[in-house]
């Protein structure tokens, strides 16, 4: 079936279309169709119609975007904030956690409900409703927030491969770099496969983990005083806010609004739409809820056999030192079981970093790849290099490091929080029946600012580190100066870009003329003018 689509009777027409087959020979030279088996974010998933009430059956059918946007939670870089916490601070933080998680699952429900109402995903939204400089702006900056990220990812990996199996880091890094094909081998299984696969994973992290805690034998008052009453020892104020700025990702609002695409909707209908919604936030809760009892489990076995009250100056360990504090406590099977469970969150996060990355690169630019494993290759590399590099030059300050990644992704979280944020109160992007209300509006945006009060404060913490202040001041006088742009800078259609510009790359232009030799297979798109 042919499809047409845009444009005005006096310009050319795009056709869409699976195969050539029903095309005259004499043009099938002469025409390049959209291949839909290439196309990045297809509705694999019918969700059926609407049903009124709560439906377990409907929520099934919506589950799994929320899970592989909760790994973000549980990548290397959180364990690592995770097992910190726990060994400086104990189980008095436990209650700052569980705050991070609920202000995350309001964020992403954000991103979720974006890419439902609107069909596209926050890098489409910003393409389309940013000027191009600021666009091109936060492409950059959250290129650099996947690369940092995947770094700790994939030296995470590395660092597990080796407490395995005792092999090099440049070497793990290398056979990392294998989730790619893994990546391309599930998703030719379909989306299904695909979100079983790291819901297994999540599986792993939870029992090897949680396994570890009841090893560990904790405190279980300590624990629910640490989860109800709010409080943060002096020892541990940096700890604190590196907590929070390792658990809301930037690119996972990107991921999350592309994910929920998956499942097919109807945007004619609004009450299909607030369906989607309605399940979408339902199954981010319980994704959610699970990482946060992944990350609870990892800070209580710390707090239960590294922390000391009242002893300061102990050095913390990191990811490869936490093997040994739990060999020396737990035994050589908790070393193992924690080797595992890092294993699991560092290759299920490298792969969801891929199919991050895959949005972010082409809903800024449209289809620049003619072939899949083109797109995840490249984009595959982006990051592979930098943590290349890192394992070999680096090796021995990668946990310093990995507090210096923790604090550039803090720094990123800004410039998709507040586009996802000001895009999902527009009624011209929402419509009026699913932009943010007043009340939901003041919550969000004053999350906002707690979120982004911490992170500055923990940017301030590292330029009085810095030997050159001066230029650690400039670039704070920069980066505010941008933020604060972002955030009044108004929403609206950019000139000359359109909903259909991710289509870029995909297009084919041919002449009207041509149309009458292809026959009665030409369907009208009732959208578009003809």
């Amino acid at each position: 079936m042919i499809q047409l689509q845009k444009n005005n009777p006096t310009q050319p027409l795009i056709i869409k279309r699976d195969s050539t087959e029903d095309v005259p020979e004499d043009l099938r030279d002469s025409l390049k169709f959209i291949d839909f088996g290439d196309k990045l974010i297809e509705a694999e998933v019918d969700t059926g119609e609407v049903k009124d009430g709560f439906c377990w059956k409907k929520l099934w059918k919506y589950t799994g975007p929320g899970f592989l946007m909760s790994i973000a939670y549980l990548d290397p870089g959180n364990l690592e904030a995770d097992l910190q916490t726990g060994a400086v601070a104990g189980y008095s933080l436990l209650w700052l956690l569980l705050y991070a998680h609920v202000a995350g699952l309001l964020i992403q429900c954000l991103s979720a409900r974006a890419g439902v109402v609107t069909g596209q995903h926050l890098a489409q939204l910003i393409r389309s409703h940013y000027p191009r400089p600021i666009s091109l702006v936060l492409y950059l900056i959250t290129e650099l927030a996947i690369i940092s990220s995947d770094i700790q990812e994939i030296i995470g990996t590395a660092i597990s491969l080796k407490i395995l199996f005792g092999m090099p880091l440049w070497i793990g890094t290398l056979l990392t770099a294998m989730d790619t094909f893994t990546f391309m081998f599930l998703q030719s299984y379909g989306v299904r496969k695909l979100e079983a696969f790291f819901m297994a994973l999540i599986a792993t992290m939870a029992g090897c983990f949680w396994i570890e805690m009841f090893m560990s034998k904790p405190d279980l008052v300590e624990i629910a005083r640490g989860i109800i009453v709010p409080t943060i020892p002096s020892s541990a104020v940096v700890q604190a806010v590196a907590l929070i700025g390792a658990v809301i990702m930037p690119h996972n609002l990107y991921l999350h609004s592309a994910l929920v695409m998956t499942r097919k909707t109807d945007p004619a209908s609004e009450a299909k739409l607030k369906e989607a919604n309605f399940y979408f936030t339902i199954e981010s809760a319980f994704a959610l809820s699970c990482s946060y009892l992944i990350n609870l489990a990892i800070v209580v076995v710390f707090a239960s056999v590294f922390f000391i009250p009242g002893e300061e100056g102990k050095r913390i360990p990191g990811l490869f030192d936490a093997a040994d504090v739990l060999y020396q406590t737990l035994g050589n099977g908790a070393k193992y079981l924690w080797a595992l469970g890092l294993l699991a969150a560092g290759q299920s996060s490298t792969m969801t970093g891929t199919m991050a990355g895959q949005y972010v690169m082409e809903g800024f630019f449209g289809k620049i790849f003619q072939k899949a494993w083109h797109r995840v290759a490249i984009t595959r590399s982006i990051a592979l290099v930098p943590s290349m590099l890192v394992a070999v030059f680096a090796v021995n300050h990668f946990d310093t490091m990995g507090e210096l990644l923790n604090v550039l992704q803090s720094l990123c979280l800004p410039t998709a929080l507040l586009p996802i944020l000001k895009l999902t109160s527009s009624h011209v992007v929402m419509g009026t029946a699913f932009r943010n209300k007043s009340f939901w509006k003041f919550v969000t945006w004053i999350f906002a600012a707690i979120i982004m009060g911490f992170n500055m404060f923990l940017l301030g913490v590292y330029l009085e580190q810095l030997e050159n202040k001066s230029f650690g001041y400039l670039f704070g006088i920069v980066y505010f100066a941008l933020i604060a742009y972002i955030a009044i800078l108004p929403v609206g259609p950019r000139k000359g870009v359109t909903k259909d510009a991710d289509l870029e790359g995909y297009k084919t232009i041919i002449n009207r003329s041509q149309l009458s030799n292809i026959g009665d297979e030409v369907e009208e798109d009732v959208n578009y003018q003809l």
